[in-house]
């Protein structure tokens, strides 16, 4: 069930279904029309690529990725060609080229992504050698090029859209918590261990993340704060304090319905761009709730231009001392320095692509450098579990070639063809959206089309071949790449819930903090506790993450997945005690005692040390707590349950 789960669906990516369409047919139809099938084929190669992915972030930050991968990707047609026909050495090269493909993957998604495609076009150059070792490359190059100016020409029409669809996504999903906390009392999912509120929270701190990587990414390009990414700031900064009072609760259900009304028809004016929308009538005007949300759209339509500090930020660091040589020589090792998972993932790649040439090597026939390409693309631990993705791969292969078998029969060669691989690559950024699965459905026709195009003569059927082929990849990086290793999924799962009780621990510290008396200090002191606040709730998503991509695993990896959820669930509900300890905190409903603190963080890291540890109660039983600790009774009481669902978990 969980191999073959949906993703939730969501709007259609028309503008990247476009742009994928038109990456595809536009370099075919000029190769069809002048007599150049193959070299178009490159040219197609090259856009369909750099298009497939749906991606959210800035464009800015698209177009350095393609300055990363596409040098990298060129990098590889070139070595590949220059390996080619030397029987086991080209092996030896191809297999050494994996190994280095595999380390650069440690240095990021970017880097990974161009690591894969140098892989490919090695792959593919070493096993279809042409006369020129740089004219394909160049035509690759022109490809992604291509691709690169279709996304611009999206850009040019609206640059920000990316952060505005992320801002619009952040206030639906505030918006359904506010419903879902208007509701009474409800019971646990017998799926997730979570209340229906528990849920809606996970959907808004998933989107809070995305928005703030956004945030980041735009602030990397700029090289510091601009009014812009300023005004973002304080805009996620305005949406966390509605997220915190939501979770905190105490409001009135048809407060929060109202709540939840205003915070749609923002999120529509934001994605929109349209102005601001008008305040709901029957909204109470109270300093509460209601004011943060008030607060949110001042920050987004903001009455008077906000001031330029992006310049003296820049002259602080222009006065900031140089670091020597040697300094950032060590600065510079310690960033290039790849883990052990790095190295060992590196090597199971290259065992792999071993195998996979060999039995290339046995198999023959046309085009079977397909088998080490599936092995390269089902391999990338990065981009989500071997093992899902290798099943995946194998059911959306079976599905779409028997997609491709049925329009290659039925469709002439020619223009009409080319118009279903428009439609396919219309297709692909929704199917992507869904799943993987799906997403292999849609691309495997569209690539036996491609190989058909450029095929002179009458239609061949690769179909057959193409699916063995990738049963046999799936295979070899299943078996290989997955099952002989040994594997023990509570290292790495116990490595993220260790780091999530650290950052819970520095939030409870941050939430528990004095609210300064000085008014000046204030910004700072909410900057702290906001940077604790989503330290420590996507450190969470991340244990959820590990945890969903280990139960579609097979044993022991789900039952040690399976073990550990109602373990996160709990100490999720712990972050949302911490969360309205801060709010009481922050309006002075409560008194804390700073003494009643660091026993509670020290639990909170004894939690997450690697041996189990028990503690002692934080307050007798039947004992009347201080007035301090009676501010943390809520949280004593998630703590004492957290440590008791520990111990069968580990």
């Amino acid at each position: 069930m969980n191999l073959t789960r949906l993703n939730p669906k969501s709007a259609w990516p028309w503008r990247h279904s476009i742009r994928t369409a038109l990456a595809v047919t536009v370099p075919l139809a000029i190769g069809l029309l002048v007599g150049q099938l193959e070299a178009s084929l490159l040219v197609a190669l090259g856009a369909l690529l750099n298009s497939v992915k749906v991606r959210s972030d800035p464009y800015r930050a698209r177009f350095r990725s393609f300055l990363i991968i596409v040098p990298i990707a060129m990098t590889g047609f070139v070595l590949g060609a220059l390996v080619a026909g030397h029987g086991p050495l080209t092996l030896m090269l191809l297999i050494g080229l994996g190994l280095v493909s595999g380390l650069i993957s440690g240095y990021g998604a970017t880097y990974s992504t161009g690591a894969m495609q140098m892989l490919i076009l090695a792959v593919i150059a070493a096993g279809h050698a042409s006369g020129s070792i740089w004219v394909p490359p160049l035509l690759f190059a022109s490809g992604a090029l291509y691709a690169a100016l279709l996304l611009a020409i999206e850009a040019a029409f609206d640059r920000r859209m990316p952060e505005r669809a992320a801002l619009a996504q952040l206030f639906h999903a505030l918006a359904q918590l506010a419903r879902s906390a208007a509701q009474p009392a409800q019971e646990k999912s017998a799926a997730s261990l979570a209340t229906p509120l528990e849920q809606q929270r996970r959907h808004v701190t998933d989107a809070m993340l995305k928005a703030y990587s956004g945030l980041l990414q735009t602030r990397l390009a700029d090289e510091g704060s601009t009014p812009e990414t300023d005004r973002h700031a304080v805009v996620l900064a305005s949406a966390d304090l509605v997220f915190s009072g939501i979770v905190a609760g105490g409001f009135d259900p048809a407060e929060l319905h109202g709540i939840a009304h205003y915070l749609d028809e923002i999120a529509t004016a934001v994605r929109k761009g349209h102005g601001r929308p008008k305040r709901p009538a029957d909204l109470p005007e109270a300093s509460g709730l209601g004011g943060r949300v008030d607060n949110l759209a001042d920050s987004l339509w903001p009455d008077t231009v906000p001031p330029r500090p992006a310049r003296r930020a820049r002259a602080k660091a222009a006065a900031a001392p140089v670091p020597d040589l040697a300094t950032r020589l060590r600065a510079l090792a310690a960033r290039l320095a790849l883990g052990q998972d790095v190295v060992v993932s590196a090597l199971q790649l290259a065992l792999c692509l071993g195998i996979a040439f060999a039995v290339q090597d046995i198999l023959g026939g046309a085009r079977s450098y397909w088998i080490p390409l599936c092995v390269v693309i089902v391999l990338k631990p990065d981009f989500g579990s071997v093992f899902v993705r290798a099943v995946q791969r194998s059911l959306g292969t079976i599905v779409g070639v028997a997609i491709g078998v049925v329009l290659l029969t039925f469709i002439p060669k020619g223009w009409w063809l080319l118009a279903s691989m428009g439609v396919l690559g219309a297709v692909i950024p929704a199917a992507g959206q869904r799943s993987y699965a799906m997403q292999c459905a849609v691309l495997t026709p569209l690539v036996l089309i491609l190989i058909d195009m450029t095929v002179p003569g009458a239609t061949v059927d690769f179909g057959p071949q193409r699916l063995v082929d990738t049963l046999i990849g799936s295979a070899i990086a299943l078996v290989f790449g997955y099952l002989v290793w040994p594997r023990d999924p509570g290292t790495q799962i116990l490595a993220s819930f260790t780091k999530a009780m650290s950052a819970s621990a520095a939030y409870l510290r941050a939430a528990a903090a004095p609210v300064p008396a000085d008014e000046a200090e204030l910004p700072a002191s909410r900057s702290a506790l906001l940077m604790a606040t989503m330290a420590a709730y996507s450190s969470l998503s991340n244990v959820r993450t590990t945890l969903q991509r280990a139960i579609a695993e097979p044993p022991p990896a789900s039952r040690e997945a399976a073990a550990w959820f109602p373990v996160v669930v709990e100490a999720e509900r712990l972050c949302d005690r911490i969360t309205r300890l801060a709010q009481q905190n922050a309006t002075g409903a409560i008194t804390l005692d700073p003494a009643a603190v660091e026993p509670r963080v020290a639990v909170l890291k004894l939690l997450g040390a690697e041996a189990p540890a028990k503690h002692a109660p934080v307050a007798e039983p039947g004992k009347p707590a201080a007035d301090g600790d009676a501010a943390f009774r809520e949280i004593d009481l998630e703590l004492d349950q957290l440590t008791r669902m520990l111990e069968p978990a580990r």
